[in-house]
């Protein structure tokens, strides 16, 4: 979104864009949140779900790099840049 030189009308208007293209889809949070409380629901004692307005290429990633730390299970329903639920769930070998 932001780059130098960018003029901050431009800046604006890119937000103001995502904010409404996100709004007009089915999801709980937006994408940058999304990857962000994958963490966090991999750490709960239980099974979570949220539902994102698109996954991204970073969400897809961050869900690989817990998976290999952690034993949980993410599922994610839906395609790059589309609505989605995300399932987090521990498994057998959860740490505490």
């Amino acid at each position: 979104m932001c780059a130098p030189g960018k003029r901050a009308e431009r800046v604006a208007d890119e937000a103001v864009e995502a904010l409404a293209t996100c709004l007009e889809r089915d999801g709980a949070v937006d994408p940058w949140l999304a990857d962000q409380l994958l963490l966090p629901l991999a750490l709960a004692e239980g099974p979570s779900m949220l539902r994102t307005s698109a996954v991204t290429r970073h969400l897809l990633a961050n869900a690989e790099v817990i998976r290999l730390f952690l034993p949980v299970r993410i599922d994610i329903d839906g395609a790059l840049g589309e609505c989605a639920t995300i399932q987090v769930e521990p498994t057998a070998g959860t740490l505490r």
